[in-house]
């Protein structure tokens, strides 16, 4: 591993084999996942939905579910009193009440002894409905006239964005080369293996009690309590083991949490309720569809000038997060490059299909192969080869970005460089086409809440030496907890086999924001480094005052200039002996400093950005189409490495899960149903589609993050489609807009090239 280019220095925890006992578990088939829960005399529910996508309903007969023995409650939402609530827009109700707005709509459910009967009390329930039209494509739900889903959002606009920076028209003016196109990327799912489940469970002395895994139980746990009219105290959430989140847990399914807790509560039994893999992919909320129109302004030398955009993405017939994920959309990859001056326009409709929400990177993916695809271009038009227009261009350590992103480390030059480089940039081989694409990402987004952007940990001392840490901050398999262990190990001098993580629990664990902008290890990591220095010095302190001496701390052994060494187990009784019994425990709260963000979105959201360059090699079969993807290298700047192998294992799972996004998935519809609502027909890339993925590290050393680390789990997924992309078209020697790259597009456009030609 190189050290000077930018591959791996010496880790920071320097155990770099090492995992922790949560992976473990799950590798060796211990894990408790939200499946394999039960608890005794627990009910199972199932959720009756609508099978038209836009109807009124006109009434409902239960009176036969009822009457089936076994079958314990029965809800519609004429039998509710809640208000509609939701993520990002208030626009839902747990159960429909007057009107459906696509097919997978919850209708009605019940909670049953078994599934079976569930099932059958399902099939018991009459609805009468009035089918109303319905409109599918975005751009139709825009028109006047259109069928309009939500009252209260007329015209169907969810949520829209008008953005401008700087004088784009000036330099639309100046530009010597504008280049343009559209392109299309389709809804696709997170495809975690696990769905999703919740068993709840409710009593008047404990409260409600949601078993359930999420990448955000904290955020979660307080819709539930409001929708529920519950104060915030009555309600707790734990995390079973998390079979796959990538975004698609950090709210999960919020109907499901909440029917399966008013089921609870109205049975006074706990209740499963569990999505099947077809219910996941018809009510399972993927990331938004877009269509985006764009175009660059460039000088003759390569400068960029300006860009525009007029994106529309599909809301579905619900919000949940899709305006975060649009306003993500619309902006991050804007700062990939030194732009002057940028005009967006974005509109996020509803339609009578499937509700959307998030996948890894929140939309930048999508940005990412409009923007990467037009600089292709861009440099073809001008002469200038691809990787030398964007290393005229990159973002740079210092820079203020067009968003007001203030830069304090950046080696995108360094990443671009080194992936060229890896790939063979210099020397192509014959038949295979090549392509670069840059990308950035945040470490912990103020999207979500402008005030609250940092973190907090404990640190506690047992009696026999060990450490645990407890933090918010959850693990679903992407070595957080691994990371947190060595941060705390390096902090204290201890052996990471000695630290446990503990986080799952709403009762015990520090709050928590989530799992979501990469902001796990460098800020959840920020406030384990400053728990465990804490504790640090309470030990040294006690361990001075227990031997009469100062002391001096090395590998867990605490040694005066006379006497006995003294080792944590120590120290922690003889606290414990003071205290009648308390544990010694060390406090990280990481508080950020005040963000200057104004209203129209500038300013600088997080407390630092990652960067990353990938590069394509790639090979088309002229006579049908056919696409294999040989080699992807990924150079990664996001600082210093904390676990080598963890971080691999993120790079090999989003590029993995990037080229599933280029050339596999999206979602097909017939009218407003989901058409390929199973792993048969929704494919995703399996072992045999995987090519040679080869990890770059180049790092840098970040003043915001532990020991100078930076996130990597979003932003790993961002460069793929660019890269792809631009390797096709390098390939084809003509150009695919419309995502997945499929052999049938492949050859359509190769079709036209020729005859062009």
């Amino acid at each position: 591993m190189k050290t000077d280019t930018g591959t791996v220095k010496v880790p920071i925890g320097e155990e770099k084999d090492f995992q922790s006992a949560e992976i473990w578990a799950r590798v060796t088939g211990k894990a408790v996942y939200g499946s394999d829960f039960s608890l005794p005399g627990m009910l199972y529910g199932k959720i009756l939905r609508s099978p038209y996508p836009h109807a009124l309903v006109k009434n409902i007969d239960i009176s036969g579910a009822e009457s089936l023995p076994g079958v314990r409650a029965v809800l519609t939402g004429a039998g509710l009193q809640c208000k509609k609530y939701g993520i990002a827009v208030d626009d839902e109700l747990p159960l429909a009440l007057e009107k459906v707005r696509y097919i997978g709509d919850e209708v009605a459910a019940v909670a049953a002894v078994d599934p079976e009967t569930a099932e059958r009390a399902l099939e018991a329930i009459s609805v009468g409905y009035e089918n109303l039209p319905a409109v599918y494509d975005p751009d139709k739900a825009l028109e006047e006239g259109a069928p309009q889903l939500h009252e209260d959002f007329p015209g169907n606009t969810a949520w829209q964005r008008d953005l401008r920076r700087g004088n784009p028209d000036a330099a639309f003016k100046e530009a010597d080369l504008v280049v343009e196109n559209k392109f299309t990327i389709p809804a696709v799912h997170p495809a975690y293996l696990e769905p999703i489940s919740c068993v709840a469970v409710y009593d008047p002395y404990n409260g409600l009690i949601l078993h359930t895994a999420l990448q955000s139980p904290d955020s979660v746990r307080a819709i539930v309590a409001r929708v529920l009219e519950m104060p915030l105290s009555r309600v707790r959430v734990i995390g079973p083991a998390m079979g796959g989140g990538f975004g698609g847990r950090v709210y999960g399914n919020l109907k499901l949490y909440i029917i399966s807790s008013l089921l609870a509560v109205k049975t006074g039994r706990p209740v499963k309720l569990e999505l099947t893999r077809e219910e996941e992919f018809t009510v399972g909320r993927p990331m938004v569809s877009a269509s985006i129109k764009m175009r660059m302004a460039l000088r003759r030398d390569g400068k960029i000038l300006a860009r525009e955009a007029d994106i529309i993405t599909d809301n579905g017939a619900y919000s949940a997060q899709a305006p975060w994920v649009s306003k993500t959309l619309s902006e991050r990859n804007d700062s990939v490059y030194r732009l002057p001056a940028v005009r967006t326009r974005l509109r996020l409709v509803y339609t009578n299909k499937v509700p959307t929400a998030q996948y890894r990177a929140y939309g930048n993916q999508a940005a990412n192969f409009a923007t990467e695809s037009l600089m292709d271009m861009a440099a073809g038009e001008l002469g200038i080869d691809p990787l030398e227009l964007r290393l005229r261009n990159c973002t740079r350590e210092g820079d203020t970005t067009v968003h007001g992103l203030q830069i304090e480390s950046c080696a995108l030059s360094s990443c671009l460089q080194e992936a060229a480089k890896e790939i063979g940039w210099g020397s192509k081989k014959e038949g295979r086409g090549y392509g670069l694409s840059a990308a950035i990402h945040a470490n912990g987004s103020l999207v979500f809440d402008k005030n609250f952007r940092g973190s907090s940990a404990l640190a506690r001392l047992e009696l026999d030496g060990r450490v645990t840490i407890f933090t918010g901050e959850q693990d679903y398999g992407q070595g957080t907890h691994a990371a947190f262990a060595l941060i705390a190990a390096r902090a204290l001098d201890l052996d990471p086999q000695l630290i446990t993580v503990q986080s799952g629990d709403t009762l015990s664990s520090p709050y928590s924001t989530g799992a979501l902008a990469m902001r796990q290890t460098t800020i959840g990591g920020r406030a384990v480094q400053l728990a465990a220095r804490d504790l640090r010095e309470k030990i040294t302190r006690l361990a001075a005052e227990l031997s009469g001496q100062q002391v001096a701390l090395e590998k867990d052994i605490l040694a005066g200039t006379s006497g006995v060494p003294r080792d944590f187990a120590a120290v922690a009784y003889y606290y414990h002996t003071l205290t009648s019994g308390l544990n010694l425990t060390g406090e990280g709260k990481f508080v950020p400093g005040p963000a200057d963000y104004d209203e129209s979105g500038y300013g600088n959201i997080s407390l630092t950005y990652s960067f990353a360059a990938h590069a394509a090699e790639v090979e088309i079969d002229r006579a049908t189409g056919a696409l294999t993807v040989h080699r992807l290298v990924a150079a990664h700047d996001s600082g210093r490495i904390v676990n080598y192998r963890s971080a691999c294992g993120q790079v090999y799972g989003g590029v993995t899960q990037g080229i599933g996004m280029s050339c596999y998935e999206g979602y097909l519809f017939d009218g407003g149903r989901v058409a390929n609502p199973s792993f048969a027909d929704y494919r995703i890339p399996t072992s045999l589609d995987v090519p040679e993925i080869v990890p770059l590290f180049i790092e840098t050393e970040d003043p915001a993050g532990p020991y100078g680390s930076k996130g990597i789990g979003e932003i790993v997924m961002v460069p793929v489609l660019g890269a792809i992309a631009n390797a096709v078209a390098d390939a084809a020697g003509a150009r695919v807009t419309d995502l997945p790259l499929t052999a049938e597009k492949i050859y359509e456009a190769l079709a036209g090239w020729e005859c062009a030609d």
